[in-house]
């Protein structure tokens, strides 16, 4: 059904139901936007039998698995850069650097190990390597704000780890300035006043641009419960169960 037809659909469906209030349209579907959009209580099926029942946000609440959060950092400014130019002496006065170079530098700015990620299987590193690749040597500049970006991303995922606890805040994107954070744990600790609250109280401080947090998507719940799902192994009443090895023969 084109997104036209369905748009319609629903408006006809919600008119009997939840705006007239006189009928119950019992609807089945594997759509959870179609969910979300219609139904005021949601049931889940897993191998024929109702796992679930309630409103959508009871769902939330009962069978998320944490909080979803998306970070987006600010830009590095030409000005910081500039600054941490002039205050490295290992980058003052130099355009560009090589391969070697780098790692030396990266030991000079006490962090040895960022030299590994400037690589191709890097999320953000694989920029310099890039242009190592290209060029055989990177411009300061870009070495500057990759090292500054790199800063900020570690101080944020630092304060994220500090505040929920390590174990609790699982890294599954990263791209560039952008972050997605899974946030797991105690439900007190992962209400969504008190993970607004850490965010804005150091929301400068950690160079945050923009944010969201969400609870976990109905989406997510579904497939939680459909990996539940077994195959069916029985016969349908009315079925003559036939051995895999037999032939199928002519009905006489």
């Amino acid at each position: 059904m084109d997104p036209v037809s369905r748009r319609f659909m629903w408006d006809v469906i919600a008119d009997i139901s939840t705006r007239s209030k006189e009928s119950t349209i019992l609807l089945t579907t594997h759509s959870m936007e179609e969910c979300e959009a219609l139904c005021s209580r949601v049931g889940i099926m897993v191998g024929g039998s109702l796992s679930c029942l309630g409103s959508i946000q009871h769902l939330k609440n009962r069978f998320g698995d944490g909080l979803m959060m998306h970070i987006k950092l600010a830009a590095v400014l030409s000005a910081d850069v500039d600054h941490m130019i002039s205050t490295s002496p290992s980058l003052e006065g130099v355009a560009t650097l090589t391969k070697d170079q780098l790692v030396n530098v990266c030991a000079s700015l006490a962090k040895p190990h960022r030299a590994d990620q400037i690589s191709m299987d890097h999320a953000t590193g694989y920029v310099l390597a890039e242009s190592l690749g290209r060029n055989d040597y990177v411009r300061v500049r870009d070495f500057c704000a990759w090292w500054l970006s790199e800063d900020r991303f570690e101080a944020m995922a630092a304060y994220l780890g500090q505040s929920f606890g390590e174990p609790n805040v699982l890294l599954l994107e990263r791209q560039n300035d952008l972050s997605r954070f899974k946030l797991v744990g105690a439900k007190h600790s992962l209400a969504l006043s008190n993970v607004f609250s850490l965010i804005e109280s150091t929301k400068t401080d950690l160079h945050v641009k923009e944010y969201t947090v969400s609870q976990t998507t109905l989406e997510q719940i579904f497939n939680n419960f459909a990996s539940q799902q077994t195959q069916e192994m029985g016969v349908a009443r009315g079925v003559e169960k036939v051995a895999a090895d037999d032939h199928y023969r002519a009905m006489p």
